[in-house]
């Protein structure tokens, strides 16, 4: 759907007004408001590797791991 025109044009307030806002606990104009809850579900696992850490990074550059064939 197409946003409306009141939704497309930028909202614009100043930075007081915005603290303002924030203070009142009112609404910040141009922001979607998120519904977000948590679930009772099991975490997901990673499917990217973990970073090395800087001292791993450093100490794999001066002696790299084997390479294993496997097959």
């Amino acid at each position: 759907p197409a946003p409306s025109p009141a939704e497309s044009t930028q909202a614009s307030v100043t930075l007081a007004q915005l603290l303002q806002l924030v203070q009142q606990g009112q609404e910040l104009p141009g922001l979607e408001r998120r519904q977000v809850a948590a679930t009772l579900d099991e975490p997901t696992a990673s499917r990217l590797p973990r970073r090395p850490k800087p001292w791993e990074a450093a100490r794999s550059a001066e002696h790299p791991a084997p390479q294993f064939q496997t097959g």
